[in-house]
């Protein structure tokens, strides 16, 4: 029984080490409520101070949270653009977009609408070896 756990230790330890010598990092925050977007700020910069500059972290937003992120929310742009300055992408769901009547004019400057679904453009993350993080 030993031998095994020292073998299952042998070859994580051989794949954190194969891993770290290949691509950086990837992280893809997920949130739905607008009331997380301090949360997600703060788990950037912590990702970033804990884990380094080169982590590739992406930001999917969905749901109401959408109707936060307004040019008129004063409060909301600071922390966008905090997050933008990280150079983290920020993309948001068309279909929240849509449903809950925001005018892309309407946006904070930076944010991207995406092509597809919220939930599906995770789904993809995670096949592109995106570590996921519901906020």
């Amino acid at each position: 029984m030993c031998f095994r756990k020292l073998l299952l230790l042998v070859l994580f330890m051989f794949s954190v080490s194969a891993n770290a010598d290949s691509e950086p990092l990837k992280i893809v925050l997920h949130a739905n409520d607008g009331f997380k977007l301090a949360h997600l700020e703060n788990s950037v910069k912590n990702i970033r101070t804990e884990l380094g500059k080169d982590v590739d972290i992406r930001i999917v937003i969905n749901g109401k949270a959408v109707t936060r992120l307004l040019k008129s929310n004063v409060e909301s742009k600071k922390i966008i653009d905090s997050i933008l300055e990280e150079k983290v992408p920020i993309g948001l769901c068309h279909n929240a977009v849509s449903n809950n009547r925001v005018d892309k004019s309407m946006l904070i400057d930076g944010l991207e609408v995406l092509k597809t679904d919220g939930n599906v453009t995770v789904i993809k993350y995670i096949q592109q070896g995106y570590i996921y993080i519901k906020m």
